[in-house]
């Protein structure tokens, strides 16, 4: 993983739960991830946290198969131009949309995401797009999948309320800058 620790420096506010999602990930075989929102900008670590990279080089390097879907056209632009991984898709649309679309596909072919990272925009109440994003795609979510929402906690707060609704609740496995769930 020397594409990782050549830019973890540069993660700050996510170092920590990028280390927890390569350890999770590493222990699963040919992981599939799917992601709302792509990298945007050149070496914008700080900012934006460079996920598509860091899971392209995941995928490239580890197997399996890596999904990100955007809807500025320039931001896909520029992530596609950045991807190695010959599994990997970067999507320009809507990811509601997208995810309408993906998750019948997923369910038919009996594919499960072991990792979902939500980190897309998401228009004037992002919280709630967010936990849109979550409802769509939870049928094709393999159970112990590993659910994160990128971009502090007011971002994830319907999602931490759905998961304190369930019976038992679920109750974040890490809640920093960017929170994780566990399925």
């Amino acid at each position: 993983m020397q594409f990782y620790y050549d830019v973890r420096h540069k993660l700050e506010q996510r170092t920590n739960g990028f280390d927890y999602i390569f350890d999770y990930l590493r222990t699963i075989d040919n992981s599939f991830i799917v992601e709302t929102g792509c990298a945007r900008q050149e070496d914008n670590y700080h900012g934006d946290g460079q996920s598509s990279l860091l899971f392209d080089k995941y995928i490239n390097e580890y197997g399996g198969g890596f999904i990100t879907v955007d809807i500025g056209e320039e931001e896909v632009k520029y992530c596609h131009s950045k991807m190695i991984a010959e599994n990997t898709s970067v999507v320009m649309d809507d990811s509601l949309s997208f995810l309408e679309r993906l998750n019948p596909v997923l369910v038919s072919q009996d594919i499960k995401i072991d990792l979902l990272y939500l980190d897309a925009e998401g228009g004037d109440d992002v919280a709630f797009h967010t936990l849109k994003e979550l409802m769509i795609i939870m049928p094709s979510l393999r159970e112990g999948c590993l659910i994160c929402v990128d971009d502090g906690p007011g971002k994830c707060r319907y999602v931490s309320d759905y998961f304190a609704s369930l019976r038992p609740p679920r109750f974040p496995v890490f809640a920093e800058y960017q929170t994780f769930f566990k399925l």
